[in-house]
């Protein structure tokens, strides 16, 4: 399926760097079956929830994941679906960077 959507470059890259497809299924089941909005209100570190534009699925509850955390920011990666970080790879990566860039220093 990935290999019908992005661009080679990116696709390959992935598997070749060992991406566990078979453990999709699993790792869903774990992360959508123990992990809520309410969930949020016990992680002490600042968040970024960082969604394409157009994914749907898990922009439906990005409000009430940064309601539910102090220090919770929202953004969006324009024009990317789910796979933000193959839409746009650039823009992913620069936005995680803005965030590490913001946090306080450790110690």
């Amino acid at each position: 399926m990935l290999r019908r959507l992005y661009p080679p470059e990116v696709v390959e890259a992935t598997i070749r760097s060992g991406y566990a497809f078979h453990a999709l299924p699993a790792a869903w089941g774990e992360v959508l079956g123990r992990f809520d909005a309410e969930a949020m209100r016990s992680v002490r570190a600042p968040v970024l929830i960082l969604n394409g534009e157009k994914d749907v699925v898990f922009r439906s509850d990005e409000a009430d994941f940064a309601r539910a955390h102090p220090h919770a920011r929202v953004e969006l990666i324009p024009r990317a679906r789910h796979l933000a970080n193959f839409d746009d790879p650039e823009a992913f990566t620069d936005a995680v960077r803005r965030f590490a860039r913001q946090l306080p220093a450790a110690g």
